[in-house]
This record gives C-alpha cells, sequence and structure tokens, in this order.
C-alpha cells in the first residue's frame, strides 16, 4: 500500500466524469491508469498562439485566436460529410470547416448571429480563409479563455488532446507540494524549482519565462527519477550481498585438464574474467555479476568453466538460456567433454516429452546431474535442485531488476551470472544493471578475420544471388535473413517462406528454411541439413540470432536491413566470421529509406566493434527498444531520457551512495520523504527490504 500521503494518487482515473471501462483501458495502454501516471505522462510539444483582429496574410498557416459573428452555417451530407460555419470578422469571411461532425452538437454550438472565439491555424484556399477542424471554439461570452500557451502530448488510437487535458487537469489536483526529499545546494546550482512546481508549469505554462524553463523543470523530475532508480538499485544490492554462505575451494585443476583437451587458447580477457569469477565464489558475499561480450568474444567457455569450478566443488549449475536451438546447442558443445571430465549434464526444455522429463527432474533433485542446460522451464516451480549454487541467465529473456531480485529470493545460497551478448551502453549499464558487479570481454580470439559489411540496395537482389553461387561453388555457407515469416497484405517486406521457394529456382534442393513457427522436428531437421551441408543455404527469420554457430558460413544477407536496430544487425552478422575463412555481410535495403536508417547502414559498414555501435544504437533508437522493453510494452522510464540525462544519472548514483552510507535503512523526516520518491516512480519494492532487514 503507498503512503497516506500519496493515497489520493494511486485514485483510478475512471472517477472522472466521463471516463468510462474503455477509455482507462486505452490510458493504461498509453502510460497508466493512475493519477500519478497521468500527472507523469508530460507534454512532447508546445502550441503558441497569436490573437488577431483582421486576416492577413502574414498570419498564414500560424496558430491564431480570433473573433467573428457567425453568418451562416451549411452541411453537405454526402460522403465525406462536410459541416461548413462562415464567420464575419471586419467585412472578412472566414469559413470553419469540419468533416463528419456530430449533427446536433453542430447546431446547438453554432447559431447565426452569435460571437464566437475560435482558435487553430488559418489556412487559405483560393480567395477563401479557412479554418480546418479548430482546436478550441467558445461563446464569446464564455468564462474560458483559449491559452496563448498550451502543452500537447503523446498520444494512442482512441485518445485526444482533450481527453487527456481533461485527465490532467483532474489528476494535479490531487499532486501534494511535497517537501523536499533532495540537497537544497544541488537545486540551487541547477536553478531547479520544486517538484510540485517543475510538474503544474510543464504542464501548464502561461509565461513566456516558464516556457524558457521547461528543459530545467523537466530536468528536475528526470533527476527525481534517476534517484529512485539509484536508490533502489543500491538497496536491491545491499539485500542481495548481505546473504553469507560456504566459499569455495580456489583452484585450477579441472581448468587446466579441459585447457588441455581445447582446440584453442583462451582469450586474455577470458582468463581475467574467469579469475574475477573464481574470487567472487570463494568469497562468502553471493555473486550476482553481469558479463558483457561483443559477439564472438567467447562468453560460453566462460560460462563453461565457471559452472565447472561450482561442480568440482560438489554442487550443481545451472544455464538458461532463450531459445531451444541455443539450449541444443550448449549441450551438444558441453555433452562431448562430459566422459573426460567425469561429469553428468542434463538439458531441460518444454518440448521434452513427459516420460524423460519426469525422469530428468528427478535426477535433478537427487543430484544425479551436476549442470543443467535449459530455457525458462529451469525455474518453473515443480524443478527442485539438490545444492544448486551457480544460476548463468542468457540476456535474451530480458529479465528486469525487480525479476532478477525474485529469482534470487527463491535460492538465497546461489550465485548469479546474466550473460549478454549484446554490449550494453555505460549509461545503461548503471540505470538497469547498478545492482551487479560487470565484467566484459573485449578481445575476441586469435586469426579471426573481420567480417565485411556492404549495403546493397533490393532492385540489385541478382547480384546478391550471383554472390551466393559462387561461395556455394567454394563449398562455404550461407545465411539469408528476412523480417518475417510470410507474406503480409499490409507490409510490403520479404517473407522467409516466399524466399525460400524464390531461391530454390536458383539452388534446387540447396535451401533450408528456418523460423519460429515450425515444429521442433521440422527446426532440428533444417538446422541438422544446413551444419552437415546437405543444405548450403539458410533462409531464416531473426530466430537465428543466436545459437547458431557455423564456422563455415561465409555470407550472411539481411533483407530490408533498414528495419532493424544497429544491435539486432550487429548480432546478426556475428552468425559468420566465425571460422578461419573471410567473410562478408551484405544489408540488402530499401531504396526510399529515411535519413535513421541510411545512418544504421552506415555505422554498420564502419565499424565491428560492438561496444561503439551499442552507443550509437542508443542515440538513435532509445533504451526501450535496446533492453526490449518497448517491444514487451514495458516503459523503462517515465520521463529520465538516458540520451539526454547521462550526467544527472552519474549524479543521482553518487548521491544515492551517500544517502545510503548515512541512512542505511532511510529512517527519520528525510527517510520518509525519501521513501516517497521511491513510491512515486513505482520503486517502492526496494523498500520491503528495509522492512525485511
Amino acid at each position: 500500500m503507498p503512503l497516506k500521503i500519496l493515497e489520493p494518487l494511486y485514485k483510478k482515473i475512471d472517477t472522472i466524469n466521463g471516463f468510462g471501462p474503455h477509455t482507462t483501458t486505452v490510458f493504461e495502454k498509453l502510460c497508466g491508469f493512475r493519477f500519478l501516471d497521468i500527472i507523469l505522462h508530460l507534454p512532447n510539444s508546445l502550441i503558441k498562439r497569436i490573437i488577431i483582429e483582421d486576416l492577413q496574410e502574414l498570419y498564414l498557416y500560424k496558430k491564431i485566436i480570433i473573433v467573428g459573428k457567425i453568418k451562416n452555417t451549411w452541411t453537405n451530407y454526402k460522403k465525406p460529410k462536410i459541416s461548413i460555419v462562415t464567420l464575419e470578422i471586419n467585412k472578412q469571411s472566414l469559413d470553419i470547416i469540419y468533416f463528419n461532425v456530430n449533427k446536433p452538437w453542430f447546431n446547438k454550438n453554432f447559431i447565426k448571429g452569435h460571437e464566437i472565439i475560435v482558435s487553430g491555424e488559418l489556412n487559405k484556399k483560393g480567395n477563401k480563409w479557412q479554418i480546418v477542424h479548430p482546436d478550441h471554439v467558445y461563446d464569446k461570452n464564455s468564462n474560458f479563455k483559449i491559452p496563448i500557451y498550451e502543452t500537447t502530448y503523446p498520444l494512442t488510437s482512441g485518445l485526444t488532446h482533450k481527453k487527456i487535458k481533461k485527465a490532467i487537469t483532474q489528476s494535479i489536483i490531487e499532486l501534494p507540494n511535497f517537501k523536499e526529499w533532495i540537497n537544497i545546494e544541488l537545486i540551487k546550482n541547477n536553478n531547479w524549482h520544486s517538484f510540485y512546481e517543475s510538474l503544474f508549469k510543464l504542464h501548464f505554462p502561461k509565461k513566456l519565462e516558464e516556457i524558457n524553463n521547461i528543459r530545467i523543470y523537466r530536468e528536475r523530475i528526470a533527476y527525481d527519477e534517476a534517484l529512485a532508480r539509484q536508490l533502489a538499485l543500491n538497496l536491491i544490492r545491499k539485500f542481495q550481498y548481505k546473504s553469507l554462505q560456504k566459499a569455495l575451494n580456489y583452484n585450477n585443476t579441472i581448468k587446466d585438464k579441459l585447457l588441455k583437451k581445447l582446440s584453442f587458447q583462451l582469450t586474455k580477457d577470458q582468463n581475467s574474467v574467469l579469475e574475477t569469477i573464481y574470487k567472487d565464489l570463494s568469497s562468502q558475499k553471493r555473486m550476482f555479476r553481469l558479463l558483457q561480450g561483443d559477439v564472438g568474444s567467447g562468453k560460453t567457455i566462460v560460462a563453461f568453466f565457471s559452472m565447472l569450478h561450482v561442480v568440482e566443488n560438489g554442487y550443481q549449475s545451472a544455464l538458461m538460456v532463450p531459445t531451444e536451438i541455443l539450449a541444443n546447442q550448449h549441450y551438444n558443445f558441453f555433452k562431448q567433454y562430459e566422459e573426460y571430465l567425469s561429469i553428468k549434464i542434463c538439458l531441460l526444455t518444454s518440448k521434452i516429452k513427459k516420460g524423460n522429463k519426469n525422469n530428468i527432474i528427478n535426477n535433478i533433485k537427487n543430484g544425479e546431474f551436476n549442470i543443467i542446460i535449459g530455457t525458462h522451464a529451469i525455474i518453473q516451480s515443480k524443478i527442485i535442485f539438490k545444492n544448486l549454487r551457480l544460476a548463468i541467465i542468457d540476456e535474451q529473456h530480458r529479465f528486469g531488476v525487480y525479476q532478477r531480485l525474485e529469482m534470487s529470493k527463491k535460492s538465497p545460497n546461489t550465485d548469479f551470472m546474466l550473460m549478454t551478448a549484446t554490449p550494453i551502453p555505460r549509461t545503461l549499464v548503471l540505470t538497469d544493471y547498478g545492482d551487479m558487479d560487470i565484467s566484459i570481454l573485449y578481445s575476441k580470439p586469435k586469426n579471426r578475420p573481420i567480417t565485411k559489411t556492404i549495403s546493397v540496395s533490393i532492385p540489385r537482389i541478382k547480384e546478391v544471388i550471383n554472390a551466393v553461387s559462387r561461395a556455394i561453388n567454394k563449398k562455404n555457407q550461407i545465411f539469408w535473413v528476412c523480417p518475417l515469416v510470410k507474406d503480409s497484405e499490409k507490409l510490403d517486406l520479404a517473407a522467409a517462406e516466399t524466399r525460400a521457394k524464390y531461391l530454390e529456382k536458383y539452388f534446387p534442393n540447396k535451401v533450408a528454411l528456418l523460423h519460429g513457427q515450425m515444429l521442433p522436428e521440422e527446426k532440428e531437421k533444417s538446422l541438422s541439413q544446413f551444419a552437415n551441408q546437405n543444405k548450403p543455404i539458410l533462409v531464416a527469420t531473426t530466430v537465428i540470432e543466436v545459437g547458431i554457430d557455423i564456422p563455415n558460413a561465409t555470407i550472411i544477407i539481411i533483407e530490408h536491413a533498414e528495419r532493424f536496430g544497429l544491435a539486432q544487425l550487429h548480432q546478426l552478422r556475428g552468425r559468420v566470421g566465425r571460422g578461419t575463412k573471410e567473410s562478408i555481410c551484405i544489408l540488402l535495403y530499401d531504396q526510399k529509406i529515411g535519413n535513421i536508417a541510411r545512418d544504421r547502414l552506415s555505422v554498420m559498414r564502419e565499424t565491428n566493434d560492438g561496444f561503439i555501435i551499442s552507443e550509437k544504437d542508443l542515440k538513435l533508437r532509445g533504451a526501450g527498444e535496446i533492453l526490449g522493453t518497448k517491444q514487451s510494452g514495458g516503459q523503462m522510464f517515465k520521463v529520465l531520457d538516458i540520451s539526454q540525462h547521462e550526467h544527472l544519472i552519474k549524479i543521482a548514483n553518487q548521491d544515492a551512495k551517500l544517502i545510503l552510507n548515512k541512512n542505511p535503512r532511510l529512517t527519520g523526516e528525510n527517510g520518509d520523504l525519501l521513501k516517497q520518491l521511491l513510491y512515486l516512480f513505482d520503486q517502492d519494492k526496494a523498500i520491503t527490504l528495509i522492512k525485511s532487514g
């Protein structure tokens, strides 16, 4: 339950007159259905109007406010239905035009001879002055004054600015004028105003001075959100690290044994990261570590060595991955060392038959299996481990901060590592993984060639097919990636099934197909045909983004590359160049693309560095796209813009640490105020950690 002072802000907007279930649902989709959500739904632009008394060319295409007398009204009932109000203004005429407007409303509000105030964009058709669908119309004698400055908001289908303004006007009445929870010096140095004043003036600016200060008002609220996030992350970190457990023996016996068997040497970064992980596991504090690495930097082998270290100490390890394809690949890779290392490995996915699955579950419980590899099936409630000590989770599950916290509660003695094949920009690491320690794999194995990237317009596809033909003659393999599974009437994009049929004409019996809608046995068959080179071309959707390792693949074609984000393009490109042969990535693009899409293609041609690409991706797309919150319908932040407010995040991080060093349980008046802040930005789950001790 929220604090008493915040209870009014937690009311649902269906308490507003005229807001029924449908309106509430639409608001929930846009920003949320509480008064608090509405207040934090900030404007994205501003209308500036000018008051005029007559119609002149210099006012064309500007937002105006003008008074006129209704001279005539007229409605054409043919489709589209057009209703026109003609105003007389100093012997001039102005037509107010509506399409498909409600007849009773029109007749009630526009009566011949009445004077009205109208605002909208002034246009001219021939010699006729007009305003199409004005934004405000009122009787001249009305008490309402059309604002000179008016904010506009992000919308969604089913909502108008009028409804949003009504919701905000009603919601902000409930906003308390809170006591200040942040450092007064910080406020002075940045010319900030109070939380209440900043929000109010963002929604309802009235003076030019307030318009000029909009950036400052927004910055203040953004800092508050950053501080709430950093306080929560630091509280979570304190909670996670407080648990004491038996330290593991620190030795390299099993590591040395496996190194003798491997056909390659570990990189400097791999060795360094492993030493850090071993030290973590040898500590009585729980490990919470994020392992970042660029495509092809060797995270899998680091995970394997880490799991073996735990097994050597008599405990179980689990690796959870996002897809069955990736689970099978890891299982097959680890399995080849099972007998040599005297370990027992099992695979657990939802597709395993019930009888086999029950046997696997029982053997996990009794400790028969040391290493468990699988999909999300691993964390189901019926899965009981005998002595799980290390859980490694692939980032593609996109676990949020509180999901990670809940998972850590399931087994308080388990060390935890999150792996990501997508390099995360520095600022995002601070905002979404600040509760974890960070390890990074920069270097890649020696003798691995850099994949060349070129962009080719779709009309030149025959040239690409010729390149594919030459590669096949050299006994090489090709990935061909399409954005869709089947053709869509609404989207003019390549579909995998259609492209596979098209390529079959040129390469009979040489094309395999892979997408997420296929049955498991169909996927396995296609992958097998491709892996053993019976079919050297694999046409696929982005299902191959992770988990497909074919050293002989030298070409990847990404169709409609302009539709993909940089991070995803980089991941897909990483499917080739995994052997010793020269490789190429061909970005097929639509000629009719915008500047941002062109920028993305340019970045891909210029660099193979995933960390540079991630920073560029953040600027071009935003944090929600990169971390997957946008696709999943989530919203990472309400006000904070990571690309604009990076400096605020760093300040908030430092401030949060200072606050919790002085007041770790958030007690006293200032502690209560900071708890209010946590509730305001939905970080209040962290408060339960304080209560639990």
